[in-house]
């Protein structure tokens, strides 16, 4: 199968298996919800989970519950679900080695996201797909992090306002492949971003850290409980903003959420601020939407009620698919959708807009990753709206 090509069902067809798959994976809904589909509709299933990193839950789940799926699907299911396992057991290996090589030079790192969710949070590490191995560190030592990359063979790939990318292998067709390329984004900062504008959890992330245990009897220095799922929320709400939410985010919520208690609540909801709940409480209701996500109803409110109105109109509008990539529409020009959304006051959507039409520098990275490098970086400005008002022109004609 060629996961590049999109399943040739209409969208309301595709949404409305990423909807179920949604549901059906964390047990909302019954097996019955699945057992009709036919091969095409599999074949779709198969493509949304290769893309949305929950291959090795769905074959868990279909092991769980017996339902049957047709082949070539089930084959290739349970090849890409042992492919999967043994890369993240090896990435999690390179994890180990490389904080233990930092440590060796006076470097204190630390692995979040699926890097430390992997090991912590789920019964079984190896259903946690890694793409990559997100690990922070402090600006000061990002140098001496990076001379440690290179002596263990890692090279570099791009750079960010935020993090240095370096690689390790080549690049195979199946990126689930254990021998596929193996990212490791080292983060000096830790900053979400919409439509321009950030949310950095870095200090937090530090102030609230600890040694923990972590993979096969090595330890490392990781965030609490409450604090991994704030970021969680704001990376996810991130990704779900720009048409890009993905079924592992309702796991790794799930997972976190399961670990907190009502000390662990009172701590989020102290640290997630008024004008940060925007940012936040998005994830955690399609956590509780779909996979039956408990959330304390006081923090609930208080979240909510620091959300901007036009923000929870919208929630209550759009199901996964709609805002996943599932969805076929162009995110071009999406900034100013989120700016509306988002805003908490008209200066405040002024400066959502400001942003989102001028980036900072090594954000233009991701769309013109030469042109940054260069002193004619201000050109990117240029062309990232000029692309956008095509955009925009061609999606109101």
């Amino acid at each position: 199968m060629d996961y590049t090509q999109r399943p040739s069902l209409l969208f309301a067809q595709l949404a409305d298996i990423t909807n179920t798959l949604a549901r059906w994976l964390p047990g909302a809904v019954a097996d019955t919800a699945v057992t009709s589909w036919d091969v095409a509709q599999w074949e779709a299933a198969e493509w949304i989970v290769y893309w949305q990193n929950a291959l090795p839950w769905l074959v868990q789940r279909l092991r769980e519950s017996g339902v049957d799926v047709p082949e070539p699907v089930r084959g290739r299911l349970w090849q890409l679900d042992a492919d999967s396992r043994e890369r993240t057991r090896r990435m999690l290996d390179a994890c180990v080695e490389l904080l233990a090589a930092l440590a060796e030079v006076g470097v204190t790192a630390m692995p979040f996201k699926g890097a430390a969710l992997a090991a912590l949070y789920y019964d079984d590490p190896l259903v946690r797909p890694l793409a990559d191995l997100d690990i922070l560190i402090q600006k000061a030592d990002l140098k001496r992090s990076l001379a440690v990359l290179q002596q263990l063979g890692y090279y570099f790939y791009s750079r960010s306002a935020e993090d240095e990318v370096y690689l390790r292998g080549e690049r195979k067709t199946n990126i689930w492949a254990p021998d596929n390329v193996h990212p490791v984004e080292l983060h000096y900062t830790l900053r979400e971003e919409y439509a321009g504008v950030g949310y950095d959890l870095a200090g937090m992330m530090w102030a609230n850290s600890a040694r923990r245990p972590y993979w096969q009897g090595s330890s490392a220095v990781i965030a609490n409980t409450p604090t991994l799922l704030h970021h969680v929320c704001a990376h996810a709400t991130s990704d779900l903003l720009i048409q890009r939410a993905r079924l592992l985010h309702l796991d790794d919520i799930g997972r976190l959420v399961a670990q907190m208690d009502e000390g662990d609540w009172q701590v989020f909801a102290t640290a997630v601020s008024p004008k940060a709940a925007r940012f936040v409480y998005p994830s955690l209701d399609f956590a509780s939407r779909y996979a039956q996500v408990v959330i304390p109803e006081t923090v609930e409110q208080q979240l909510r009620e620091h959300c901007p109105s036009a923000l929870l109109r919208w929630l209550a509008q759009v199901e996964l698919a709609d805002v996943s990539e599932a969805n076929p529409a162009v995110r071009s020009g999406i900034g100013f959708d989120l700016a509306r959304r988002l805003a908490l006051s008209r200066a405040d959507e002024a400066r959502f807009w400001l942003r989102s039409c001028f980036p900072r520098r090594w954000n233009l990275s991701k769309r013109y990753p030469r042109l940054v490098e260069t002193p004619f970086w201000p050109l990117g400005y240029l062309l990232i709206n000029v692309d956008r008002a095509w955009h925009l022109l061609k999606r109101g004609a």
